[in-house]
């Protein structure tokens, strides 16, 4: 015969059944789990690596760790070789402990960090021979969210990547740049999807390779532009492993040269854009970002395409140019008078001197006329007719032939 007690605890136990208790793997890191190693610059996940308490000082150690949400000095507690107890670290032994900064803070805090994991986890994956830390670069200020940061080592170069989540401080970026070395490969990766890291400013269509692109543009914050002016690889993530690397947009307006006319409807044309690249010079009004794989992070390797897409990007301002140019030549031709041709005017050449028949030639003028025909037509008119000819030549073709008898009749 069951008891009334046992009905209770039965009953209870059908209102609240036991509830299913995570892996240690999958469960998100509380402010307990976490703190900055302010010796090494490494982010301390004692859920991700447990075993990392067996060489951590324990206690304060000088103030050495720090909470990822507030800031303030931390305590390691916890034996060593107890299996049934968890290490963990506590902002006060004595009293209730709490992290002073709000839940939705903390909330935050812990999502940037499961976000900076995955990312690690995805370049581990695409380029398993890099290894890959997590650090922190700049930590959390009054309700600004810390810097977290991706050490990574590979045997092209060691690198640095910079994950900045919410709004980055003028503070913030003073620490990232001075905390800087120039022997390792700088980047500072923002989020596509974050409206304190993309402001668009529309798009821009470019042709390159004979296809048409739309390329987004952005207006980049001061920060942004001043981690760029001091040779940091600035870039945007976006979903699905894509890495946004920005070029900078210059307007200009083509000095106008000789037999060019760009009035009108091809005023429009004269403005146009130049590029800036490995990184946005200053000055750029506007800029451009390139997709290319996220692995590139990873893989310096793949950085050739972004040099190859900058070069295509070159060839077709040179392009635009030379196509507009000669648009304005056109209508520069289009626009002068037509004037009908003239037509040469033929001299009459006067007869040469030498040509002149002598006093006593006995040759006449009609045997002359044939060869001075071409040469005094101009001058003296249209040649006579042949038969007139043919009257003018017998009589004195007779007076010839006696003359010649008449000589030989003498001998």
């Amino acid at each position: 015969m069951r008891t009334a007690a046992t009905a209770s605890r039965r009953s209870s136990a059908v209102r609240h059944p036991a509830r299913a208790v995570p892996d240690a793997r999958h469960r998100r890191p509380r402010h307990g789990d976490i703190a900055v190693d302010t010796t090494t610059g490494l982010l301390v996940d004692l859920r991700q690596a447990p075993d990392s308490v067996r060489v951590l000082p324990r206690g304060r150690a000088s103030d050495r760790y720090i909470c990822l949400a507030c800031g303030r000095a931390l305590e390691l507690c916890g034996p060593r070789d107890h299996a049934d107890f968890t290490a963990r670290f506590r902002h006060t032994r004595h009293e209730i402990d709490r992290c002073p900064a709000s839940p939705e803070h903390l909330a935050r805090v812990r999502a940037a960090v499961a976000d900076t994991q995955a990312l690690a986890e995805h370049l581990v994956a695409a380029a398993p021979a890099v290894h890959i830390r997590v650090a922190v670069t700049a930590t959390a200020e009054p309700e600004v969210m810390p810097v977290l940061a991706l050490r990574l080592e590979a045997p092209s170069g060691a690198g640095v990547i910079h994950l900045p989540h919410g709004e980055l401080s003028d503070h913030q970026v003073d620490r990232i740049l001075a905390d800087r070395d120039t022997a390792t490969r700088q980047w500072v990766l923002f989020d596509r999807h974050d409206g304190t890291h993309y402001r668009p400013a529309g798009q821009v269509r470019v042709r390159t390779r004979r296809q048409d692109q739309r390329i987004d543009k952005i207006s980049p914050a001061s920060g942004q532009r001043r981690l760029a002016q001091a040779q940091f690889a600035v870039a945007w993530r976006d979903g699905g492993g894509t890495l946004l690397l920005p070029f900078g947009g210059h307007p200009i307006t083509y000095p106008p040269r000789a037999g060019e006319d760009w009035s009108g409807s091809a005023a429009s044309w004269q403005r146009d854009w130049k590029i800036s690249h490995p990184r946005p010079a200053d000055g750029a009004a506007w800029w451009g970002l390139l997709p290319l794989p996220l692995r590139a992070l990873a893989a310096p390797a793949l950085l050739g395409a972004a040099v190859t897409a900058m070069a295509d990007l070159e060839a077709a301002q040179s392009g635009r140019e030379a196509y507009r140019r000669g648009k304005a030549r056109e209508r520069y031709a289009q626009q002068q008078p037509r004037l009908a041709p003239v037509r040469p005017q033929q001299l009459a050449l006067p007869l040469p001197a030498d040509t002149a028949p002598s006093p006593g030639s006995t040759i006449s003028v009609a045997d002359q006329a044939p060869h001075l025909a071409p040469q005094t037509r101009a001058a003296a008119g249209p040649a006579p007719g042949p038969e007139p000819a043919a009257r003018e030549f017998q009589p004195r073709r007779w007076r010839r032939w006696r003359r010649l008898l008449a000589r030989l009749r003498h001998r």
